[in-house]
């Protein structure tokens, strides 16, 4: 008879968790906003035409910053909601924190929702970080992101284009519990029919927060449509495949994950400490945390060793 395991057990738990009102409070992201939007006239294309992809900037306190950290966001989401970090960041570790929507988020033109390729990732990131570097080129430069961000920083520092990333629930170990079905027929659909979306939203409960979830509903800038087939099979055949990678990743690095996250592998920083080479890396890791840290309580814990982490090697 077939009998489940420790891990199994751990995970069905996991995504049965459901927001609880006793959880409730104000987002850590308050009234911060960043410096700066649309500092930098930045582009890509898209069936043939040209789309503008909305950037973000938070300036340094001090005349002479000692580095630039190039902030990515999450599936759904826009750099808006990030800006109490990037101000810390920038206040605190005197880095100049930059960023960008994904084209089809937030602000950036293009289909919404719709994530065309790996390579495209990596394409709009790299030929960001081109640019930006144009702009500061004797500071070291970093990557930080969250989820889709941390994918996508992750991807940065294994092709070598930055000095270092901090991965916060980074979408690079797939939670082969979650949403199991959905995953299958995005996987089938998505390299047919990218862009088709028969499918209702599916809410997502990244946070234990429930007004999380009503603030992001109600914010324009947030993607509500269905996951888009073609997206889904992007990420999900990315996630399954860079772990392969894991024992040639050897830049410096900050991972942070949480025990309770339904999205990504919660062991995923676990995995990737265990098997990277590098000679420069930690984890911070949360047991009861949720996949959408950056809008739990903890983030207000974990916002000063960010800092440190970005201090520590940055210009002295």
């Amino acid at each position: 008879m077939f009998r489940k395991s420790d891990k199994d057990r751990k995970n069905e738990a996991i995504q049965q968790a459901v927001p609880e009102e006793k959880y409730r409070k104000p987002s850590p992201l308050g009234g911060n906003k960043w410096d700066e939007e649309g500092f930098l006239e930045f582009n890509g294309v898209q069936k043939g035409q040209q789309i503008k992809l909305h950037t973000y900037r938070c300036k340094t306190t001090l005349s002479d910053p000692k580095s630039v950290t190039v902030f990515f966001h999450g599936l759904n989401e826009h750099l808006g909601l990030y800006a109490h970090i990037a101000q810390a960041i920038s206040k605190e570790a005197n880095s100049i924190v930059v960023g960008f929507d994904f084209r089809g988020f937030g602000k950036s033109q293009g289909l919404r929702g719709w994530l065309e390729s790996r390579e495209q990732l990596e394409s709009d990131c790299s030929r960001f970080i081109i640019q930006i570097r144009t702009m500061y080129p004797r500071l070291p430069l970093f990557t930080l992101g969250q989820s889709m961000g941390g994918m996508a920083s992750y991807l940065m520092g294994l092709n070598d284009i930055c000095e270092g990333t901090v991965l916060i629930s980074p979408a690079i170990l797939d939670n082969y519990y979650n949403q199991p079905f959905m995953k299958k027929l995005g996987l089938c659909f998505g390299a047919c029919f990218p862009t088709w979306n028969p499918f209702p939203p599916v809410v997502v409960t990244g946070s234990r927060n429930p007004q999380i979830l009503e603030e992001n509903l109600k914010d324009p800038y947030c993607t509500q449509v269905a996951v888009l087939p073609g997206t889904g099979r992007v990420l999900v055949s990315t996630m399954r495949s860079l772990p392969r990678t894991f024992t040639q990743y050897k830049k410096p690095f900050l991972v942070i994950s949480g025990g309770m996250d339904q999205i990504v592998d919660p062991d995923v920083g676990h995995e990737l400490m265990k098997q990277s080479p590098s000679q420069d890396k930690q984890l911070i890791h949360y047991e009861n945390m949720w996949h959408d840290c950056v809008q739990e309580q903890e983030i207000l814990e974990i916002i000063p060793k960010i800092v440190d982490w970005i201090s520590e090697r940055s210009i002295k």
